[in-house]
Formats: C-alpha cells, sequence, structure tokens
C-alpha cells in the first residue's frame, strides 16, 4: 500500500472517529434533555407550504403536522406514485383537513429544480413556507450536472429552489406573518469543512465528509440569505435546524443502523419528534428573526466555520457561479 493510499485510509478513518464521537454525544444528550414539542403555533389555514422529500421520515411527519393545521402542502420529491401513497397513509391516519398536492422533483437534477418552480407557478398560489430536507451518507454519485450527490441534493439544488421561488415568497410575506424558510441542516455541521479547492470530494472521497460539507453549507447559505435580507429591509424570516438523531430511512447506509435497526428505534427519536423542530420554526409566533440555528425547537450556538463572513461570501460567490446565477432572485 501505497502512502498516498495509507493517507487516505487515515483520513476516512478520522471521518468515521469524528462521526461517532459526535452522534454518540448527541445521543447522549436527548436521552438526557426531553424533548420540547413547538410552541406559540397560531391559525395556518389559508396557507401555503413546499416541503421537499416530503414522502417518507422526517419530510412525511412534517407533512401530516401541516396538514393537520389545514395548510396547503405541495409535496416535493422523485416518485409522485410514492408521494401519493404518502398521502393516503396520513388520509388513513384520520388526517382530514388541509390539501395535498404532489410535484415531482430530482435535486440531483438542476433542470428538474428548474421545472418544479416552474410547476409550482403555474399553480398561482402564495408560498409562506418553504421546507428544504435532504439526503445522508449516499454513496459516491455524481450528478448530470456534474456535481458530487450530498453538494446537489443537500445544498446547491436548494440554493436555486430557494432562488427561483424566492419572489412568491417575498410577494406572500406580510408584516403579521412573515414568509420563511427552514433549512434541514445537521449537528455534523459542526464536524464539517468547505473543500472549497475540491467541493466534490473526488481526491478523497468520504460520504461522511461529504455529508458534513453540505449540511454546513445549508446552514451557511442560510445565515447569509437572512443577512441579505435584513439589509434590504424584507420581512422573510431564514433559518437553520437540527432535526435531533432521528430514526428514518436516512439511516439506510449507516452499518450498525442497517445491521440492528431495534437498537436506532429504541434509542433515536421518532420521526413526528424530528419534525417538531421544523414546525416550530416555520410557525412560532415565538421565531422572529432569521438567521439562527435551532436544536429541540431552541436557539443554539452553531460551528464557528458557520460564521466566518469571509467563507460565507466565497461559497455564496462559487454557489452562485456554479448555478450561473447574476443575482440572487
Amino acid at each position: 500500500m501505497s502512502t498516498q493510499q495509507i493517507g487516505k485510509c487515515l483520513w476516512i478513518l478520522w471521518n468515521y472517529v469524528q462521526l461517532y464521537a459526535l452522534g454518540a454525544w448527541y445521543l447522549l444528550k436527548e436521552l438526557c434533555i426531553p424533548h420540547k414539542k413547538p410552541t406559540g403555533i397560531m391559525n395556518q389555514s389559508g396557507r401555503v407550504a413546499i416541503v421537499t422529500g416530503g414522502g417518507r421520515g422526517i419530510g412525511f411527519e412534517t407533512v401530516r403536522q401541516f396538514l393537520e393545521l389545514d395548510m396547503t402542502v405541495i409535496i416535493a420529491g422523485r416518485n409522485v406514485p410514492v408521494l401519493e401513497v404518502a398521502i393516503s397513509e396520513v388520509r388513513a391516519q384520520g388526517v382530514k383537513r388541509g390539501i395535498a398536492k404532489c410535484l415531482e422533483l430530482n435535486l440531483m437534477s438542476l433542470s428538474s429544480v428548474r421545472k418544479f418552480a416552474k410547476d409550482f407557478l403555474a399553480l398561482s398560489l402564495p408560498l409562506h413556507i418553504l421546507v428544504n430536507n435532504g439526503i445522508m451518507f449516499w454513496p459516491c454519485e455524481m450528478t448530470e450536472d456534474g456535481y458530487e450527490s450530498h453538494w446537489s441534493v443537500n445544498y446547491l439544488g436548494h440554493f436555486l429552489l430557494t432562488h427561483l421561488l424566492f419572489p412568491t415568497l417575498v410577494a406572500s410575506s406580510s408584516l403579521e406573518s412573515p414568509s420563511r424558510v427552514v433549512n434541514l441542516t445537521s449537528s455534523v455541521h459542526y464536524i464539517g469543512s468547505i473543500n472549497f479547492d475540491d467541493i466534490n470530494y473526488m481526491r478523497h472521497y468520504s460520504a461522511q465528509a461529504a455529508y458534513a460539507q453540505s449540511k454546513l453549507a445549508q446552514l451557511m447559505f442560510s445565515i447569509t440569505l437572512a443577512d441579505h435580507q435584513k439589509a434590504s429591509g424584507r420581512n422573510i424570516l431564514i433559518n437553520a435546524i437540527h432535526p435531533g438523531v432521528v430514526a428514518t430511512d436516512l439511516f439506510q447506509h449507516v452499518a450498525w443502523a442497517r445491521t440492528f435497526p431495534f437498537l436506532a428505534r429504541t434509542f433515536l427519536k421518532a420521526p413526528h419528534q424530528g419534525s417538531d423542530t421544523v414546525v416550530y420554526v416555520a410557525m412560532s409566533s415565538h421565531v422572529k428573526e432569521g438567521g439562527h440555528y435551532y436544536e429541540n425547537c431552541t436557539k443554539t450556538k452553531p460551528a464557528s466555520a458557520a460564521l466566518r463572513n469571509e467563507d460565507r461570501a466565497r461559497l455564496w460567490a462559487l454557489s452562485c457561479q456554479q448555478l450561473q446565477i447574476e443575482q440572487f432572485w
């Protein structure tokens, strides 16, 4: 084995060690700190939300809670028939309120993101809440646009989607009830870094490092966009949340959870608990500002890497370059 190969193996091992140490800490933390339910939720009748990845896990539970609050919910995902089955399950659970509509969105394809935005705009609906979900620990895969899968699905595709829908969010916002963007990041952002010299991690690929990078980028985007809104005087609340260590299908690529699923179900949060912080940040009257990071329905200090102005500006410029955006929305 060459020195380069040894270095690669050690680097991948280090990512595993960091990830599992952080995961163990958060698991202990969540076992010791009581789960908080969302508070300050006002009437949502007549309001419209988009939830990406709403067919399963946290996204599915977010959709269910939104429908219970009598909202119109656009569920965005790769497989519309699967999404429609999910809605049938929600209705079978006794949720009769709200309106649900499924639209195709494949975040592995930037052309699909643009088509979804056009399809939504053709509905002539307002947009009050945009919830951006993602994937976790995906095997190494490049998109048709030439980007690593975590980068495209968790970050770049949602950057583009937010850009395309932002005029509608602005038009739908009011001083009393501002439109909101909720980006699902992760506590893994604490061990993440933006690999500006190799954004696709082609030199040494690690799903853990790529995932952490995408979640850090999502948080940095949330803070930067919120700063832009404050500077412009617009009343849009953009925040990022960690839903908790939740037992969902996202753990399909995590060896221990796949081998011992009963352990995941026993010790991790249930999906409906994972959606509570999403609902809180998306709707609570207690959330009055953007540019923050939340865990367990509580504003929490993010990693220092997310707060570096120079890096956030560099990431913003890179993202606009990759998406060929001259000016955001």
